[in-house]
């Protein structure tokens, strides 16, 4: 039987949209980020420095509560 253990994530409500931060297995940098349910892109911290790939754009809002969490340990 081939078992995997589930990805820790963490869903934020913030009004309508479920934000989901997902870390990204073997990499403590990369996290996963989703907006009801679709992709938005990938948020990399290097060092203090955190910045967001992909070409969907998210309200600053959304970005500054993902960069929160990130920081004080919610999500990873």
């Amino acid at each position: 039987m081939n078992i995997k253990a589930a990805t820790e994530k963490k869903e934020i409500k913030i009004g309508p949209d479920l934000i989901t931060i997902e870390p990204v297995k073997g990499d403590k940098n990369l996290f996963r980020i989703w907006v009801n349910n679709a992709f938005k892109g990938y948020v990399i911290r290097k060092g203090e420095e955190y910045s967001m790939t992909g070409e969907n754009k998210i309200h600053t809002l959304i970005y500054a509560r993902i960069i929160d969490c990130i920081k004080n340990g919610l999500c990873a």
